[in-house]
């Protein structure tokens, strides 16, 4: 994709002029960038497989021109999650490492000329036996349908019971305890919940912490993986020195929120077995 929308300067930026900023520039103008078309949220990529200039990508929304097509490299997709008989009946979410969290899924090819993106639609269950039931989920497939339906799955008063909860305040609605990063707000310092949104770089700070930057967020919302477990979280998710490859994923994590003296919100994550992501890859060849 060769152009881009800022909400921060409300510019439309061609990729190659946008690079030339330098990167000091547009560190805070990357984090700000939609699809011109469907305001899907985007990002800057300096190259990659197959094109070796700058370039943005973007999740595009359902039948958006721009669309592209790429294979989601962390399924993630929902498979082995039970879903429940009616929604109202509530959430059973079993923490915990996946097991075999594999990273080479095969791409589906689309049919010609249908334009492939991020579709936004929800999984549904019917109550054929008539028996109520709560669905049983773990992270990843609760990362999976937020991304998927994020309006349409948890509504207020949907309750979640999480075994073993690592936090003695986690709500127990779904309304309050699953909040989008563009939904963070003051009112959450301090506080406990289950975050998740969209990733647009990630980074190194001097003093060892890996910081996952939210796209759409002026205040410079992060998630910052503390030193500890840095290493271990790169070898889980497969990333290798080049941090670009953390660039356009959604994330979700469990941990709490502070706002800095400056403003700043940071969610800190201090457990491996607290962080889903869920990364894509449009090196597709």
């Amino acid at each position: 994709m060769d152009i881009a929308f800022c909400t921060l300067d409300e510019k439309v930026w061609n990729s190659e002029d946008f690079w030339s900023l330098g990167e000091k520039n547009i560190v805070t103008l990357r984090r700000n960038l939609k699809c011109v078309s469907c305001e899907g949220d985007a990002w800057f990529r300096k190259s990659s497989y197959g094109n070796k200039v700058p370039h943005f990508c973007a999740h595009h929304l359902d039948d958006c021109n721009y669309a592209t097509n790429y294979e989601v490299i962390d399924d993630g997709d929902g498979a082995d999650g039970q879903l429940a008989a009616n929604p109202n009946n509530g959430i059973t979410l079993n923490l915990g490492l996946e097991n075999n969290y594999d990273v080479d899924v095969g791409t589906t090819q689309p049919p010609d000329n249908i334009p492939n993106g991020e579709k936004r639609s929800g999984d549904k269950a019917k109550n054929a036996g008539g028996k109520d039931y709560p669905a049983h989920l773990s992270l990843k497939n609760l990362l999976y349908k937020l991304v998927r339906s994020p309006d349409e799955n948890y509504a207020h008063g949907t309750n979640v019971f999480i075994p073993d909860a690592p936090f003695p305040d986690l709500p127990s609605s779904a309304d309050e305890l699953f909040v989008h990063f563009k939904n963070v707000h003051e009112g959450l310092h301090e506080k406990n919940r289950i975050f998740w949104g969209f990733i647009s770089d990630a980074a190194y700070s001097n003093d060892g912490k890996l910081w996952l930057n939210a796209g759409s967020r002026s205040d410079g919302l992060s998630v910052a993986i503390r030193p500890e477990i840095t290493e271990e979280f790169l070898q889980y998710f497969k990333v290798d020195t080049d941090l670009e490859h953390l660039q356009g994923c959604h994330a979700l994590i469990i941990g709490d929120c502070y706002y800095a003296a400056t403003g700043k919100p940071v969610i800190w994550c201090s457990k491996l077995d607290f962080v889903v992501l869920r990364r894509y890859n449009f090196d597709t060849h």
